[in-house]
């Protein structure tokens, strides 16, 4: 099951100024302090957007294109007797932090490499979820169906690179194709804090196509996580709801089960048939030595023997075999055995993939694809 974007057609936002998140200011600003944010000092702006005490320089023009609030703002005639700061006009903007109003104005600007950066020597992909996180939620704030439809694509990105192999049926790849970036906390709570709050925007701004993959991302987490969230340095946490904590320990049981009995079917179809089995399939191992079968046979035991433990308490259902192993796998078997397993495993995969969405959300990948669309149609102000 390919993780595809949605195509909707776009159509101007029928929204309303809000008046609850933006403002020009008519009082007198001379005696407070302000400062230009550093990162965006650099662009060539004829207004500042502000948050408390800190100016985004912004373009008019370049705002005034962008389908929204924006759009609607800066397309009415602008005040003529407005306060100035720094000999720029200025907009306050409400109900938007600083980090999302600055990842909002490089996406609007055209700052490269906002979302995601690739690294050509490594093949490898960083993502900073972070700012996806910060530009999808203040688009949805601000009701701004473009760049809302960036993030969302940025995600498709994150989660088809994480799982290509699954969705266009190949071995785990040789080295790691993602990487993320741009966190700044210890690296053993960064995976919590992130997929928490990954479940917590893409639910309160209806990503819903993707959040079956979050959902399993999060249930790899210690359920001690999973019961008292993450402390930040702020002494803020970062938690699940009730329903949410309760979905990922249920998702937890049935991900292990779903790692036994369909990630690891290959395993356990194989020692269920006679040893002449493979022979259907060209096997030329000699059975009177280590034959194929013996091979996958004593990985059997490996994988299903409570000494060992490799499948007691794992919840990575789409995990099979890393390069690694698959490399063992190749010099272990015959070549027609390894051509066989090897479609066994990558058939194992895309079953359990296409279970996760159920697991989470009680539908199949195509019915949230469907409502993804109904959800971006009303995003643009028509009806689905």
């Amino acid at each position: 099951m390919a993780l595809a974007e949605t195509s909707v057609k776009r159509t101007r936002s029928s929204s309303l100024v809000r008046t609850d998140v933006v403002a020009y200011s008519s009082e007198s600003e001379s005696d407070q302090t302000y400062v230009v944010d550093p990162e965006m000092s650099n662009t060539k702006g004829d207004i500042y957007l502000k948050v408390e005490n800190t100016l985004f320089p912004a373009s008019i023009k370049i705002l005034r294109e962008v389908p929204g609030l924006f759009s609607d703002l800066f397309s009415i005639q602008q005040p003529e007797n407005a306060d100035l700061i720094y000999g720029l006009p200025y907009c306050e903007m409400f109900n938007c932090s600083e980090a999302e109003l600055r990842i909002l104005l490089k996406v609007i600007h055209g700052v490269p490499q906002v979302f995601q950066k690739t690294i050509d020597s490594n093949n490898l992909t960083e993502f900073n979820i972070e700012n996806m996180l910060d530009a999808l939620l203040v688009s949805a704030k601000y009701d701004l169906p473009e760049i809302r439809t960036q993030v969302k694509s940025a995600f498709l990105d994150f989660f088809g690179m994480l799982w290509s192999h699954i969705i266009f049926g190949h071995l785990p790849p040789e080295t790691p194709r993602v990487a993320i970036t741009g966190y700044t906390m210890d690296v053993e709570d960064a995976p919590c804090f992130l997929t928490f709050r990954m479940i917590n925007v893409l639910k309160e701004c209806q990503l819903e196509y993707c959040l079956p993959l979050a959902y399993y991302l999060a249930a790899q987490q210690t359920l001690q996580h999973i019961m008292d969230g993450v402390e930040l340095d702020d002494g803020s946490i970062v938690e699940l709801d009730d329903a949410d904590q309760v979905k990922l320990m249920r998702g937890k049981r049935t991900l292990r089960d779903l790692r036994r009995q369909v990630t690891h079917m290959w395993l356990m179809e194989h020692v269920g048939y006679p040893r002449d089995y493979l022979r259907q399939h060209g096997c030329t191992s000699d059975p009177n030595a280590n034959s194929c079968y013996d091979m996958v046979l004593n990985l059997y035991v490996l994988f299903y023997s409570p000494v060992s433990g490799l499948l007691e308490e794992r919840w990575d259902a789409l995990d099979s075999i890393s390069y690694q192993a698959a490399e063992a796998l190749k010099s272990s078997l015959c070549p027609q055995c390894y051509k066989y397993f090897t479609d066994r495993i990558v058939k194992c995969l895309d079953a359990s993939f296409t279970e996760i969405p159920q697991i989470f959300m009680g539908k199949s990948w195509t019915d949230l694809r469907y409502r993804q669309a109904e959800i971006e149609e009303k995003w643009c102000g028509t009806d689905p």
